[in-house]
């Protein structure tokens, strides 16, 4: 083979720049896989050159460097025209959307059997335990109000904890991928005790409820809400002139509507109030999300984990107060 005369080697070879540092600041390597495909499809559309990577961390979209200015631009356009004006909010890592929540469901049923077994010695009898936190309108009307949150964590048989520690934990895993396990279950148990006393206030004195669905109701008017602030659902036009954020409070009424109707001891009042508590909830946690990118690295995971003890000290507390002032004596 005769070797090259020195004009007829070849240059260096041209390098190929990462697009996300350039975009928005995105680590280069670091794109989900979602969004690489999409800027893909809007380079191919304008017949940009380019490449996609799988790294470790990621993936990648490269363009020649005489490329990028104009794929930054072409980027940089369709998501000026085509995306939610809302920056969608970050997602914790998996384990952190799952791990909790399970836990404190297993912790629910376990509550459920510890306060259907009779225990003499230690003076707990299963009425007690209904007598001191159950949803009681008259005496809550009459200033028991720990019992809005107590009445969530009893209930009337296993087939009701189950039902409501399986959707309920499907619902607060799909909640706690938008704010985090910790805000999920705060959000879920303040939409639960305040659902029970909107109930309790438009039912009278003669309403009676126990039960964890309200507090499961009010997760899925929260994840709704997230979702029309986020811009999953936004709250502006769609390019086909209609309201978006529609389709995830109408996916909240059909929830009410084919899950919280069923049942002859069915409480729908609580089921709706639950689901209204989490939507006005789920508003302004929204668009704290949105607007300071909750939760993130630098102090979302313990503002996470103050929300999460603050909702375990919401239910023990409440319990306490129910101890203190209304637990039977002898």
């Amino acid at each position: 083979m005769l070797p090259l005369k020195p004009q007829q080697r070849p240059g260096p070879r041209a390098s190929w720049p990462d697009l996300a540092p350039l975009v928005d600041d995105t680590p280069a390597g670091r794109l989900p896989l979602a969004q690489a495909r999409l800027w893909s499809l809007v380079l191919r559309a304008r017949r940009v050159p380019h490449r996609v990577r799988s790294l470790p961390g990621g993936y990648t979209v490269q363009v020649p460097t005489r490329f990028v200015r104009q794929a930054v631009d072409e980027i940089t356009l369709y998501q000026r025209e085509n995306i939610s004006p809302h920056p969608s909010i970050p997602l914790p890592p998996v384990e952190e959307r799952s791990r909790p929540t399970l836990m404190a469901m297993l912790a629910l049923c376990a509550f459920f059997v510890v306060t259907h077994r009779p225990w003499p010695e230690l003076g707990w009898y299963p009425q007690y335990w209904y007598s001191v936190g159950a949803g009681d309108a008259a005496r809550m009307l009459g200033g028991q109000w720990w019992r809005m949150f107590t009445a969530l964590t009893l209930h009337a048989d296993p087939a009701h904890v189950a039902s409501n520690a399986v959707i309920g934990g499907a619902f607060l895993i799909l909640l706690s991928r938008r704010v985090g396990s910790g805000a999920a279950w705060l959000l879920t148990v303040l939409a639960g005790g305040l659902g029970n006393v909107l109930n309790v206030l438009v039912h009278g004195p003669a309403h009676l409820s126990v039960g964890f669905s309200t507090a499961v109701f009010g997760a899925a008017g929260a994840l709704a809400a997230l979702k029309a602030v986020s811009g999953e659902g936004g709250f502006t036009k769609s390019p086909s002139g209609s309201h978006s954020w529609l389709l995830p409070v109408a996916a909240a009424l059909a929830l009410v509507a084919s899950l919280g109707t069923a049942g002859e001891n069915t409480d729908i009042g609580a089921h709706f109030f639950g689901l209204l508590a989490g939507g006005v909830l789920g508003l302004p946690a929204g668009w704290l999300a949105v607007r300071h990118g909750f939760p993130n690295a630098d102090w979302g995971e313990r503002v996470n984990q103050a929300c999460g003890c603050l909702a375990a000290l919401l239910l023990a507390g409440a319990w306490a107060l129910g101890w203190i002032f209304g637990w039977p004596q002898g």
